[in-house]
């Protein structure tokens, strides 16, 4: 990893990621928190963490072709400055949670076409050096900043208010787009073999190729319930903190970040895992089903938190990242490892939409359970069902195609 940071190109674009996620990270609660104290509704948190993630849903799979045949430097920086543009504009509407509501969905456009060209364009950043590293770095970068970026957001509501949170983030776009623009290894327009494809054709042979490889099939599907569930946590875990535990802004922040020290040790750990276990598809499995009990653990903490506060829900919080995060190790070795460099970015756009389709799936749910059952048995009720589903995947993992080198 020193080998890496100490690379001028490699280091741009690592510093360009973490001030441009930080400011997301303090962003993204500071939305959920606004609509809580604006409706105090569950529903409206469901919806506006749904519009969070509509886009890149919708737009990622369409965004593959793109990204092979056009500049990435020029995607990344035009997404980076029209999101500068859309956040700073939140500033002006924090009374009106419609408005807010649309610049979400605007912003989500270009986050849909920025992440796939960040992600395609790692193979040219990292040159010949280890791509597992460089992966490995941007992992435990971005659960890092999941811990600081809701801590500092939180802090930053209590004492200076929405404002200053939504300035902060509009500035690290413009950041990210100065760091990444002065990238010229980026600047190329991807070489083409041969008539340039339709587009039409270039994305259904995307899909079909990425199809066509079984360990990543067996991915796809074991990310489903997995995916749809995760969906239904985001939602839930947020309502179960602001209208059940009726968390103040600092807590809130201080329970997010335990969510996301958990996720750091679960980056950490699942790399070991696979290189000790040599079985990604199973250790898949296997994270899928304790993200499941975790969940299931909410009942238990539901019921400690009349008798210690918020000394239980801390404790859970930091179990439910660690598995979060631990499912999503073996997913991206496996697909990272065995997806060919020339479908990358419709392999990484195809599994954006189906990853963001299958998560605004649990988060719709999420907010219908909800509202039928209760915040927190929709979520022991998920976690449970999901143990069950893995169950009947993991005779299927032990005959599916392991990939050796953990990401």
């Amino acid at each position: 990893m020193r080998e890496l940071l100490r690379d001028p190109v490699y280091l741009r674009y690592w510093l360009a990621v973490v001030v441009s996620f930080l400011g997301d990270a303090m962003t993204r609660i500071t939305l959920i928190y606004l609509t809580a104290q604006l409706t105090g509704s569950p529903a409206m948190i469901a919806v506006v963490v749904f519009a969070q993630l509509l886009p890149q849903g919708a737009l990622g799979a369409f965004a593959g072709p793109l990204i092979d045949r056009l500049p990435k430097r020029a995607v990344l920086v035009t997404a980076d400055l029209t999101r500068a543009l859309v956040v700073g504009s939140m500033i002006f509407f924090t009374e009106s949670v419609w408005a807010l509501l649309v610049l979400i969905l605007l912003s989500g456009v270009g986050t849909a076409f920025f992440e796939t060209a960040r992600i395609a364009a790692v193979p040219t950043i990292v040159a010949g050096k280890s791509l597992p590293t460089a992966i490995a770095l941007f992992q435990s970068t971005y659960q890092t900043l999941q811990l600081a970026g809701p801590a500092l957001g939180g802090l930053l509501l209590t004492f200076a208010g929405t404002g200053l949170v939504l300035a902060i983030d509009a500035a690290t776009f413009v950041v990210s787009a100065l760091l990444l623009g002065s990238l010229g290894v980026l600047r190329h327009v991807p070489s083409a073999t041969g008539e340039r494809e339709p587009y039409w054709r270039s994305l259904a042979a995307g899909v079909r190729g990425v199809l066509a490889i079984p360990s990543l099939r067996f991915v796809f599907v074991a990310l489903i319930p997995a995916t749809a569930v995760f969906g239904l946590f985001t939602t839930n875990f947020n309502a179960e903190l602001l209208t059940v535990f009726d968390l103040p802004a600092a807590a809130y922040g201080f329970a997010q970040a335990c969510l996301a020290v958990g996720s750091v040790l679960g980056a950490l750990l699942g790399p070991a895992l696979i290189r000790r276990y040599r079985a990604p598809a199973t250790l898949l499995v296997v994270a899928i089903a304790l993200f499941g009990v975790s969940l299931v653990l909410l009942a238990p903490t539901q019921w400690l938190w009349g008798h210690v506060g918020i000394a239980a829900v801390l404790p859970w919080c930091l179990i439910a990242g660690l598995f979060t995060s631990l499912y999503q190790v073996p997913a991206a070795n496996t697909l990272l490892g065995d997806l060919p460099e020339d479908l990358r970015g419709r392999g990484v756009g195809l599994l954006n939409t189906a990853t963001y389709g299958l998560t605004l799936a649990g988060v719709a749910i999420g907010g219908v359970l909800a509202a039928g059952i209760g915040v927190a048995a929709s979520v022991v009720v998920a976690g449970a069902a999901l143990v069950l589903v893995t169950g009947l995947l993991l005779p299927y993992a032990r005959v599916t195609r392991q990939t050796e080198e953990p990401v």
